[in-house]
């Protein structure tokens, strides 16, 4: 095998040329996992392992609160609109998967598929029927004022939006109030829900030692 020979000079030139090689690579390899080209780039989200799924319920809150846990998933898993839309049925069991089959040619958009499960599994109430359920149940004895006062504002917030101020909401849902908290809150001592659930709760707690201590 013959021996190459060099000056010191080649050799100098030959360290810098690999040096100056090495440099340039790391460069471009930074450039495309910057860039998301290459084999480094982040692989396209889906819903396969989205834990959140839906049959069909006909109950407002359920299906609000699926599409908020949907939504929320894909935009976390930066999942892109169109394997979004591929991707729903995986999402649906039961007759929403029949439904789905039935209506998946009519989305054409990630924002048409979530208008077609609000559009059938949890069509808008007219404002009279909003308020007749709002106002047809009263607070039981041992019916906590949180839950009370969240499931009334749920109700409000089917309403066209803007419709009511707080202060209007608060005088509906005054009204309702047990009376053991309208002894002690009165309706000028609270400006806003969070007023009234702060002393509601103060309520809850001095009833609570008082029967603890009986």
């Amino acid at each position: 095998m013959a021996t190459i020979q060099m000056t010191n000079e080649q050799l100098r030139e030959l360290i810098e040329a690999v040096r100056v090689s090495a440099v340039s690579a790391a460069g471009n390899a930074a450039a495309a996992a910057a860039s998301g080209d290459g084999s480094t780039s982040k692989t396209k989200g889906s819903f396969s392992n989205c834990s959140h799924r839906f049959g069909g319920a006909r109950k407002h809150d359920e299906v609000e609160e699926f599409i908020t846990n949907i939504v929320t998933y894909k935009e976390l898993e930066d999942i892109s609109d169109e394997n979004a839309l591929k991707g729903i049925s995986l999402l649906f069991y039961g007759m929403a998967s029949t439904w789905w089959q039935g209506v998946r040619k009519e989305a054409k958009t990630w924002e048409d598929a979530i208008g077609l499960i609000r559009e059938h599994f949890s069509p808008t109430k007219p404002a009279y029927q909003v308020y007749m359920e709002f106002f047809e149940k009263k607070q039981e004895d041992s019916y906590a004022i949180d839950t009370f006062v969240v499931e009334k504002r749920a109700l409000l917030a089917q309403l066209p939006e803007d419709r009511h101020d707080e202060e209007t909401e608060l005088d509906f849902l005054y009204g309702l109030l047990n009376i053991k908290y309208r002894k002690h809150i009165s309706r000028q001592s609270v400006q806003t829900f969070k007023d009234l659930l702060e002393q509601g709760r103060i309520i809850e707690h001095n009833n609570q030692e008082d029967e603890n201590q009986a």
